[in-house]
């Protein structure tokens, strides 16, 4: 797989793999889905 999905409202939002060994953050209030998100992304990196 190439790219993972990271969003989706009116289109879809890739991340792309070749990106991935950058940088990055996830930030929110409580229950914004952070961990969620932390955890599509291992399941995409896997």
């Amino acid at each position: 797989m190439n790219d993972i999905l990271i969003g989706k409202s009116d289109e879809a939002v890739w991340l792309h793999a070749r990106y991935a060994n950058r940088h990055g953050m996830i930030a929110g209030a409580t229950g914004t889905g952070k961990s969620v998100s932390l955890m599509l992304l291992a399941e995409g990196f896997s």
